[in-house]
């Protein structure tokens, strides 16, 4: 389970990274404190469905991704 976390918390990150947001900027649009979302990124923290759901429409893609690296829905 570890890894899952671990594995999801690097796509975050990645993603974050990739549309220009800072850690604040994220956990402010997925409404989460900037600590839990670098818990979160670091794979120290697990987390739950619906925080992973505010994540995701934070970053405008499918949660698939971020559990599973599948892009093939997210265009």
């Amino acid at each position: 389970m570890r890894n899952m976390y671990y594995n999801a918390g690097k796509r975050i990150r990645e993603l974050r990274k990739r549309k220009g947001y800072t850690g604040e900027n994220l956990a402010e649009k997925a409404e989460i404190s900037a600590k839990f979302l670098y818990e979160i990124e670091n794979g120290i923290k697990g987390f739950s469905a619906y925080t992973l759901g505010k994540i995701a429409r934070a970053l405008d893609v499918n949660s698939d991704y971020m559990l599973f690296g599948d892009d093939s829905k997210n265009g």
